[in-house]
């Protein structure tokens, strides 16, 4: 389940992952969500908090997580990621290689700090929106490859 993470400055929008993830938690919570901030400021700051295993997040998620970041591909600024898997936030850290805009990784005890770096508006995290095709199917490979990885068994 996805619920929404509330007392997140406005221009940042923020989830914490529970329990088994579906597609239709990414409909219903984070599409609504990405849409807004997309709508409002042509840009987005996105807070991921897993309370919840990788592995828990359904097949149908992965291919919705994975158009939700492709639809607004031009106004990724700044993806945190919290969790205490090693494996994520060092895949969230290669990951802003390719990705428009900045991602990092954060372990749970650093949550204050997730939230204040994800926040920030320091002119650091500049959106890369002229992308080659080839970035663009790394970014789609990635996210079916991580797809398939993580998916139950």
């Amino acid at each position: 389940m996805l619920e929404k993470i509330n007392d997140l400055p406005e221009h940042v929008f923020g989830v914490r992952a529970k329990g088994e993830v579906t597609g239709e938690d990414l409909k219903t919570v984070l599409f609504p969500g990405l849409e807004e901030l997309s709508h409002k400021f042509n840009k987005i700051h996105y807070l991921l908090v897993l309370d919840t295993d990788v592995k828990n997040f359904t097949t149908s998620a992965w291919i919705q997580d994975m158009l939700a970041g492709i639809k607004h591909l031009s106004e990724w600024k700044k993806i945190g990621i919290v969790t205490d898997q090693k494996g994520v936030r060092k895949f969230t850290d290669m990951f802003s290689v390719v990705a428009p805009g900045e991602a990092r990784g954060f372990r749970h005890n650093q949550l204050e700090q997730a939230i204040a770096w994800v926040s920030a508006e320091d002119g650091q995290a500049q959106a890369k929106t002229k992308l080659s095709f080839g970035k663009i199917a790394l970014i789609t490979l990635g996210a079916v490859l991580i797809g398939r990885l993580f998916r139950k068994r």
